[in-house]
């Protein structure tokens, strides 16, 4: 049985969790840009992983351990593929490592593969179930879930920790043990008397401590009211990314135009997002609004089959002009100040077109304008997105300027040193420049 998404719509760790609840056996193949990984499992426990990365093969791995030169590995890894054998039997047999070093170097490499990935903000996984895995995993479950926690606390991204924790950021964490592993490197023994969406106003580590609890079944969540509603969801959409664009609108080929629009109407009435607005949950907007634009696709490429164009598909898209459309659309539902809509088409822009500074720009600027104007969102997740974006684009002045905002309403007196960083890149900013003479307005009363 196989399944395929994207890495970003469920995250790394939360991926491995749900690999160590199931007990999977099976591989599941994550791949982004050119890197591509296979991690094989047996009930739930990683037995091995294999690698396209040089860097990750055993040779370099010894390399970096000290136990063999550069060019001893390059002698080595060319004769393991002249004579088609493993490198490191023929380490062995050059005498250069023994068998104990061997065995270090691949518990090494399997650790430096798997805690990799989970610094992988976007990419596809491909997860294959199998009814069995002649392989035994080299170790423990206990060994493999503080590895999990490692990954987590270590080398996940802020943001995905944030895209990770979000749907349940009005519950309260329970824990189901009383002690918590020490090698969390944090303490959070009263992570219960939070909601998680104060913990992630604490700065990075409880929550990617609270994350790698989660992950590794230590503490749960309440689960959400709407739940059966969300499997409801989440199997349509299932369905949907299954089906032609005639079966998801449940139509023949063959249907006449006014059909085909009636059929359409009725399907947008049942499945448009605000039938769901009575649900107050971030899962169930995500999801309808997923079904919502399968829908609209569906009907799209029908009338583009009929009209002899070939439908639209990932590989065919010009994104940049689809990016360009999003931008559009986003612009003007800021300016009706409908932040969902607006941060749902700058979300989209920016994963098609993550290089387009402007785009960027314009998702954090309206994460901030919600916050402002609705008090929906936090400041640490826009601080998150900013940082990551000043990051990305260092001579964003732009940014500088929301984050002088942000701090303005905190009552932070970092504030004019924002807007002052804004006009070092670029004198001619109006906010800024505003911003600094009120401040020094009000300085001189």
């Amino acid at each position: 049985m196989e399944d395929t998404f994207r890495l970003e719509d469920i995250t790394f760790p939360l991926l491995m969790k749900d690999a160590c609840d199931k007990s999977f056996t099976g591989i599941i193949f994550v791949s982004s840009g050119e890197r591509r990984k296979g991690l094989i499992f047996k009930d739930g426990v990683l037995c091995s992983i294999q690698s396209n990365r040089t860097d990750e093969l055993l040779g370099s791995i010894l390399v970096t351990m000290g136990a063999i030169t550069e060019d001893e590995n390059e002698q080595s890894l060319k004769r393991s593929r002249l004579e088609r054998r493993k490198q490191g039997v023929i380490l062995l047999e050059m005498e250069l490592v023994d068998s104990k070093m061997i065995n270090e170097a691949l518990r090494h490499q399997l650790y430096t593969r798997f805690l990799d990935i989970f610094s992988w903000k976007t990419g596809m996984v491909q997860r294959v179930s199998k009814e069995r895995i002649n392989k035994t995993p080299d170790m423990p479950r206990t060994e493999f879930q503080r590895l999990i926690r490692k990954g987590i606390m270590e080398n996940t991204p802020f943001t995905t920790v944030i895209t990770a924790l979000s749907p349940h950021s009005d519950t309260s964490p329970k824990k189901l043990t009383d002690t918590f592993p020490p090698d969390l490197g944090v303490r959070i023994d009263n992570i219960d008397s939070f909601k998680v969406s104060e913990l992630l106003l604490l700065g990075q580590d409880p929550p990617k401590a609270l994350l790698a609890l989660y992950c590794t079944g230590l503490v749960t969540f309440e689960e959400s009211k709407h739940k059966a509603l969300i499997e409801t969801l989440k199997a349509t959409l299932h369905q949907m990314k299954n089906q032609d664009p005639f079966q998801i609108l449940g139509v023949d080929q063959l249907i006449s135009e006014g059909g085909l629009k009636r059929a359409y109407i009725k399907i947008v009435k049942n499945n448009h997002p605000d039938t769901y607005s009575y649900a107050d949950d971030p899962e169930v907007r995500r999801l309808a609004n997923e079904i919502f634009t399968e829908i609209q696709k569906a009907y799209t490429n029908i009338m583009k089959i009929r009209e002899g164009k070939p439908p639209e598909e990932p590989k065919g898209i010009d994104e940049t002009l689809q990016a360009e459309i999003l931008f559009s659309q986003g612009t003007i539902a800021l300016k009706g100040k409908d932040y969902s809509k607006a941060l749902d088409n700058f979300r989209a822009a920016v994963k098609m077109r993550p290089d387009e500074r402007i785009f960027l720009e314009a998702l954090i600027r309206t994460m901030y304008l919600r916050y402002q104007n609705t008090g929906k969102g936090n400041s640490f997740e826009i601080k998150a997105a900013i940082r990551e974006g000043t990051q990305k684009f260092p001579e964003s002045d732009s940014l500088y300027v929301v984050l002088g905002w942000l701090l303005k309403k905190e009552g932070s007196s970092k504030a004019p040193d924002a807007f002052r960083k804004a006009l070092q890149i670029n004198k001619n900013n109006a906010d800024a420049q505003r911003e600094l003479r009120l401040y020094t307005m009000r300085s001189n009363k």
